[in-house]
């Protein structure tokens, strides 16, 4: 795949981010049962952590400050566009996710080479 399209996934996923903090608080009251809510945070961002992994050929640490701008972004979003509270174990499973999602693509990447 050509290196533009990969950024084109990335930003495509970002923007299905954004538009899931959308979602009005009393359509998703349902999924914080049990903490299901924080399984669903973990797997989206580990997605959003292999897909930035696979878009960005540069490793800069430029781009690991920027990337932890979208789940502040996206918990800014859900408080004040979808009237949902924000929770601060959200923003933590945003942010395991994310980084397992970096480190397990860097492994299998290395992996690969080797």
């Amino acid at each position: 795949m050509k290196f533009y399209h990969k950024k084109y996934l990335f930003y495509l996923y970002v923007i299905i981010i954004f538009l899931l903090s959308l979602i009005p608080g009393d359509s998703v009251k349902s999924i914080q049962i049990f903490g299901i809510d924080k399984i669903i945070h973990l797997i989206e961002y580990f997605i959003l952590g292999v897909i930035y992994k696979y878009a960005i050929i540069n490793n800069k640490n430029i781009h690991y400050f920027l990337i932890l701008i979208i789940p502040l972004l996206d918990e800014y979003c859900i408080q004040r566009f979808s009237n949902r509270s924000i929770d601060f174990w959200d923003f933590i499973f945003n942010l395991i996710g994310l980084y397992l999602g970096i480190i397990i693509k860097r492994y299998f990447d290395k992996k690969a080479h080797n």
